[in-house]
């Protein structure tokens, strides 16, 4: 089995204004770490030791291995004098299979911070780290920290893997126009739209999957869906457990449908960049507009601005579900990744030309009908940062929704045109109302659609808003 390692740190770990007992070298110490893999989330306590060979270790969910060993530079020393993590990639049955090292890290604790009692925890020995396992698809965030013996500061079980970043003051003119628009737009969000396997066959056929839900969704001035897929005909499937290419014939049905998609996901990279690519032009010649992705790091950083009726409305996308290897790079097409740094610059650079500013995420845990931790905190970071609203998709049912200062968090809105799935929750989907204004959501509601065996959607009854 062939297994590759993505990692990376989270940056902006700023701790200036942040409690802390002392540094390392001074007081007695244990190690706390944290991590998460998809809604499963561990904790591990090492206490100082000197036998090397003495590897703390603890399971997360059924696809990594965490240890840690935390030695003493002295024998008769009080403090953790170095730190060495190692992660494990685990497969077969219940991992009996076998095992591989996906990294391993070091760290010398001299003059490192300790987290106090009271303060609130973040990894400030190693940042929060990524590995990734793709043969199966599983991505494991984690960080580690010192802090006394017995501490328990405040979240450091709850991985969220956030960093602490600066926000950028929002400027009270959201956009240098001389008479900002007073008209209310209507957008109708869709879920997860993959137009491969049944859905392109549909299509193939000469029917529209999307027929059955278009009469509902006629009011809306902006409609936006995540598309699930790769419209291509080149390019090689890569090494993971689902792969999706729709025929270019499907783009002619899209476009009637839907008037901007996003692109960051995890499946947009399913066949190479070459594929992407091809995909980006042949979407730019059906006059669609994309975001969420491009042929560089910025293009898929940018904003697309839709205007209606005078208001014009930036939509952003990002995703984090692995493999991160469709990240567009700086010279390279993809996607655009869940950073928050570049969320946030994103954001703050997006409010100067727009009046209205929404990400759309692809995130959460799979079949999952609740937001975990990363969730909720990267929602606070964009909403922060002056967001609008959030919108999310990707665990292939619905999850909640949560209001934070004011503004709507939507975050799943489960499959939209998507088949091979037979529970209910999985065929059963939302359309998201939202009506917006120069001062932001006005309003919103969730319209239920239920998905028949060829993936395609119908309407449903309407449920309102908390």
């Amino acid at each position: 089995m062939r297994v590759a390692l993505i990692a990376g740190l989270a940056s902006g770990l700023a701790v200036a204004a942040q409690p802390v007992a002392s540094t390392a070298s001074a007081v007695s110490t244990e190690l706390l770490c944290s991590m998460r893999t998809s809604g499963t989330t561990a904790t591990l306590r090492v206490a100082a030791g000197s036998d090397p060979l003495a590897a703390s270790t603890v399971n997360v969910g059924e696809s990594f291995e965490f240890r840690a060993v935390a030695l003493r530079d002295e024998p008769e020393a009080a403090a953790i004098g170095r730190v060495v993590v190692t992660v494990l990639g685990r497969f077969g049955a219940e991992g009996a299979a076998g095992r591989v090292v996906l990294s391993q890290s070091r760290w010398a604790t001299t003059g490192q911070e300790v987290v106090a009692q009271h303060a609130r925890w973040r990894p400030t020995l190693s940042g929060w780290q990524r590995a990734y396992l793709p043969g199966l698809g599983r991505e494991l965030a984690w960080g580690c920290a010192l802090v006394r013996p017995g501490a328990t500061p405040e979240g450091w079980d709850l991985a969220d893997a956030t960093g602490d970043i600066a926000i950028p003051a929002i400027q009270p003119a959201r956009v240098a126009r001389p008479a900002p628009s007073a008209a209310a737009v209507q957008i109708a969000w869709m879920g997860d739209v993959m137009l491969a396997d049944g859905p392109g066959r549909v299509i193939a056929r000469g029917h529209d999957p999307f027929g059955a839900v278009m009469g509902a969704m006629k009011g809306a001035d902006l409609r936006i869906a995540n598309l699930e897929c790769v419209v291509a005909t080149g390019g090689r499937p890569i090494d993971k457990p689902w792969t999706f290419r729709a025929h270019p014939r499907v783009l002619d049905v899209l476009r009637r449908h839907v008037d901007a998609v996003s692109l960051a996901n995890n499946h947009s990279g399913d066949f190479g960049p070459e594929a992407f690519a091809q995909m980006l032009t042949r979407l730019d010649r059906a006059g669609l507009p994309h975001f969420g992705g491009g042929t560089d790091l910025r293009s898929a950083h940018r904003p697309v601005i839709i205007e209606r009726q005078g208001l014009r409305i930036a939509l952003l996308g990002y995703n984090e579900m692995f493999p991160r290897q469709f990240e567009a790079g700086p010279d390279s097409p993809g996607i655009a990744w869940a950073d928050e740094e570049q969320i946030v610059a994103d954001i703050d650079a997006a409010r100067a030309q727009a009046d209205v500013v929404i990400p759309f995420m692809h995130w959460g845990e799979e079949h999952s009908e609740t937001s975990h931790a990363r969730q909720r905190a990267l929602a606070r970071v964009m909403i922060r940062a002056g967001a609008d609203a959030v919108v999310g998709t990707h665990p292939h049912v619905r999850q909640d929704t949560e209001v934070i200062d004011g503004k709507p968090v939507i975050y799943s809105l489960g499959n939209f045109v998507f088949d091979g799935f037979k529970d209910a929750d999985n065929n059963t989907g939302s359309i998201l109302w939202m009506t917006v204004t120069a001062d932001g959501v006005k309003d919103w509601h969730l319209q239920e659609v239920h998905i028949d065996a060829a993936g395609r959607p119908h309407a449903g009854r309407v449920a309102a808003a908390p």
